[in-house]
């Protein structure tokens, strides 16, 4: 059975279903760049820097996205398909203030509210549960009366339905999947809708003959686990619309804390790429302060001309936030696993991070002034 995609749902919903809601914000960051500046309107527009430099298309607005450009494209690639597009560096400040905005509003309508990124979050309903969809309607305008910005809203009877249940509303829309039509709302879907499925692992099953999630529901747990291993699993449950993950009222803890930068031009010069490292190290290291935390471990990507990438990772005997000792350490480490060929990108990450014992010590605290002097 394929549910019609419009607006209007049967709404089958019972007392002792959960009602999940995805909020996820339409084209979030060219929107607010359209609010702030009402003479981009019905532009396309591309967020993501300088076209002419290394970088990647942060967001775009519709108008750009039918010149073929997405998210994480080059800005080489976008530039190429939308000449005529307008670039802009940025504003995370200005984003930021929208996406607070935006969270209030969902706090108000449930207690339960889970911000999964800037412009998502998942709103569990736990009082008002019998029109949800009168729900979904209500905070699409609160949203736009606030901030002048559209959501889509997906909803379902759990995180994974509603999430594919917002794409289906994309954009500026409200789709609702009722309770217990969960597995035919899925089966006529491309397996690339399932969430965790990427283009790797879409190809894979489509060499096995496998192109919607009806097929996957077809086969069988058993033979899933059997064919993908515990992904297969993962298949099973997905396609079949069962995820009993909670929505989480506080902000997961990070399992890593990095930064990256991409060159404009090539550099092989040890020196320089030292140079671009350290301003890497301080952002990362402000990140894990900000969250409580200390790291004992750090991973360093290097990406070279040909796009090649490696990752090495680096352990420490304890846990740390001294400054001092990751800013050598990760520069000793850099200088051991750097091959002296080129490189257009640099990155780090600091793992294993924990928010026990997180209060800085004397001697991390000695190490901090010594930086700032």
């Amino acid at each position: 059975m394929q549910l019609p995609c419009h607006f209007f749902c049967v709404i089958l919903t019972l007392m002792d279903h959960r009602i999940v809601m995805h909020v996820d914000m339409d084209a979030f960051f060219a929107s607010v760049e359209v609010v702030n500046n009402p003479s981009l309107k019905g532009k396309p527009v591309i967020v993501g820097g300088d076209p002419d430099k290394r970088g990647v298309v942060s967001t775009c607005s519709y108008e750009a996205r039918k010149f073929g450009v997405r998210s994480a494209m080059s800005m080489f690639e976008a530039k190429k398909r939308c000449p005529h597009a307008i670039f802009l560096e940025g504003n995370f400040a200005l984003y930021r203030e929208a996406s607070d905005k935006v969270m209030e509003i969902l706090q108000s309508f449930s207690p339960c509210v889970e911000i999964v990124g800037i412009d998502e979050a998942y709103v569990e309903l736990k009082e008002d549960k019998s029109s949800p969809f009168k729900v979904g309607q209500s905070i699409r305008r609160k949203v736009f009366e606030a901030t002048s910005l559209t959501c889509s809203v997906g909803i379902g009877s759990n995180k994974l339905i509603a999430k594919i249940a917002s794409s289906h509303a994309k954009p500026n829309g409200l789709f609702e999947v009722p309770p217990n039509l969960e597995k035919d709302f899925l089966a006529p879907l491309p397996i690339e809708s399932i969430p965790g499925i990427g283009i790797r692992t879409q190809v894979e099953l489509n060499n096995d003959g496998i192109f919607k999630v009806s097929d996957l529901q077809n086969l069988g747990m058993d033979t899933l686990i059997n064919r993908y291993g515990a992904y297969g699993y993962y298949f099973h449950l997905a396609s079949h619309g069962k995820d009993n993950r909670p929505v989480s009222e506080e902000d997961p803890a990070p399992k890593s804390i990095g930064a990256e930068t991409t060159f404009e031009k090539d550099i092989d010069e040890r020196d320089l790429l030292l140079e671009e490292l350290q301003p890497l190290i301080e952002k990362a290291y402000q990140r894990m302060r900000r969250h409580k935390m200390r790291t004992r471990g750090v991973s360093l990507k290097l990406r070279f001309s040909d796009f090649k990438t490696i990752t090495r990772s680096l352990s420490f005997e304890n846990h740390t936030i001294n400054y001092r000792f990751l800013k050598e350490t990760t520069c000793e480490f850099f200088t051991q696993i750097w091959p002296g060929t080129p490189l257009r990108l640099i990155g780090l990450s600091f793992e294993k991070l924990t928010d026990s014992y997180w209060q800085p010590t004397f001697w991390d605290w000695l190490a901090e002034q010594n930086q700032e002097t």
